[in-house]
């Protein structure tokens, strides 16, 4: 599997590279999904030194992140969102703070304890091929004592979804269910998916201390009848303060669309 979801991976994003942003320029991304993101992100950054951005594609993270001060190593399986990346980077006056590597994070060219803090959002970790792999290796190459935030897919969201809809494959939702890995059929690659228990046992086996878990989100669920609320500011204000107040409520976590992971390196 390991070099055929590599390709897999590849090549989706060769195909959706040039609009990969703007599939995600939509208000439940800019005022939910986005905030609890950075929310997870900001407290954590350290006041100076040099940023991971694993699998951070077009630079969604950097960008903000190198505004701060930082310097920031965009590193990602696809070239092809490297180049949008470095166009964005360039655009915004930060090339002498970003750079780029292109790579496979189960495999990464940086020597150990490199970075003061390394990002994997956007799901990497989920996408790889072999997520036990891919944090071993973002444990190595980050200092002792720094932190650590990544975001993953939910396997109870995933399977709630199977048996939402309006004809049940039974035998696939089993087979998810047993392997924790969902093959997206329109995407074209396996998906890797996590309770927040999973979670925890992968970052302790590799020497992290989980500092929290988040879910993305777990109240509010993006359809075509909920909508209409995130083009009212002061709902979509109120309804991301109700995402703040329950996202790290460990009773309904895991429920969520997304769980987002914040660990700190062991000394």
């Amino acid at each position: 599997m390991t070099s055929e979801q590599s390709d897999r991976v590849v090549a989706y994003y060769r195909r959706d590279a040039a609009d990969y942003d703007k599939d995600y320029d939509v208000p439940f991304f800019r005022e939910i999904y986005d905030r609890l993101t950075w929310g997870c992100i900001e407290p954590f950054l350290p006041p100076t030194g040099v940023v991971l951005d694993a699998g951070g594609g077009t630079g969604k993270w950097s960008i903000p992140i190198a505004k701060k001060g930082l310097k920031v190593v965009i590193f990602d399986i696809s070239q092809d969102m490297l180049n949008v990346a470095s166009a964005k980077v360039k655009e915004s006056g930060l090339r002498n703070r970003v750079s780029f590597r292109q790579g496979d994070i189960c495999s990464m060219p940086f020597g150990d304890d490199s970075f003061d803090f390394v990002l994997a959002e956007g799901d990497p970790i989920s996408y790889c091929s072999d997520p036990n792999l891919a944090v071993k290796e973002l444990g190595r190459v980050l200092k002792p004592n720094r932190y650590l935030s990544a975001g993953v897919d939910s396997y109870y969201y995933t399977l709630s979804g199977m048996l939402n809809r309006p004809e049940i494959d039974f035998d696939k939702f089993e087979k998810v269910s047993r392997e924790r890995r969902f093959f997206a059929k329109d995407w074209g690659f396996d998906f890797w998916l996590f309770t927040p228990e999973d979670l925890k046992r992968l970052f302790r086996k590799h020497g992290f201390k989980v500092i929290k878990i988040a879910g993305k989100p777990v109240m509010f669920r993006n359809r075509p009848e909920t909508a209409p609320l995130l083009k009212d500011p002061a709902k979509a204000k109120r309804l991301t303060a109700i995402e703040f107040e329950f996202c790290e409520t460990a009773s309904i976590e895991g429920n969520a669309g997304h769980l987002h992971i914040v660990a700190q390196k062991k000394a």
